[in-house]
């Protein structure tokens, strides 16, 4: 039974992971977090990729055809953003991840441009307004 380590591996990558970029991502999960999961014997899958715990091909292909990018941290920010149930934090220098946010929830979605906003109090209440789903945009 795998999936007590399989579950800790992809609850890890959705709540820490996000706001890394890909090279550190492998890092975490491949050679830090795998390994201590092993060590404390806490079963998982062999060969287990945290990715494809959290979504499917099915997944890929529709995040694809709502605009989402094919490549790989493109699809783990997806992942991130349907698993999470809080506020997930991504990095996303080509802006690849926002365009599909903007289209995918277009009529619950909230964007704060805070180079819009001068003082940090607004910034705080924007970002703490009620939404189904906000977007800080640094640009």
């Amino acid at each position: 039974m795998t999936l007590v380590g399989d579950s800790m591996l992809a609850a890890a990558f959705v709540s820490y992971i996000g706001a890394f970029n890909q090279k550190f991502r492998v890092g975490l999960w491949k050679d830090l977090w795998i390994p201590d999961l092993t060590a404390k014997n806490i079963p998982l899958t062999a060969n287990v990729d945290p990715l494809m715990v959290l979504a499917s091909d099915s997944d890929f292909a529709r995040w694809k055809n709502e605009g989402l990018a094919a490549d790989r941290a493109s699809l783990e920010n997806g992942a991130i953003i349907t698993s999470a149930s809080r506020w997930p934090l991504l990095i996303d220098p080509q802006l690849v991840g926002v365009k599909w946010i903007r289209q995918r929830m277009s009529k619950d979605l909230k964007v704060i441009q805070f180079s819009h906003v001068r003082d940090n109090a607004t910034r705080l209440v924007l970002a703490a307004a009620p939404a189904k789903a906000t977007v800080a945009d640094g640009t």
